[in-house]
C-alpha cells in the first residue's frame, strides 16, 4: 500500500469467533453504489432501475399509496 499519511509500520490483531448457528443474521455493512434504497413509513424497498419500487424481502407487502402523488393519465 502506498499512503503518504502512513508515517510507520502498523499492525491489528482481531480475533475472529466462529458462530455455530446454521442461518446467522450478518448485519450488512455494504454500501454499494446505486443503491437506490427508499423507506415508506417502517418498511424498506429498493428503487428499480426504470423507476419503480422493488420489495426488499420476500412476501413484503407493497407500499402504501398515500404517501405518493396521484396522477390522472
Amino acid at each position: 500500500m502506498i499512503d503518504h499519511a502512513l508515517t510507520r509500520p502498523w499492525t491489528v490483531d482481531k480475533r475472529y469467533r466462529r458462530n455455530a448457528d446454521p442461518q446467522p443474521i450478518w448485519p450488512e455493512y455494504v454500501c454499494n453504489e446505486n443503491n437506490a434504497q427508499i423507506n415508506v413509513g417502517k418498511e424498506n424497498y429498493y428503487l428499480s432501475a426504470d423507476g419503480l419500487l422493488m420489495p426488499a424481502r420476500k412476501d413484503q407487502a407493497p407500499p402504501d399509496l398515500r404517501y405518493f402523488k396521484q396522477t390522472q393519465k
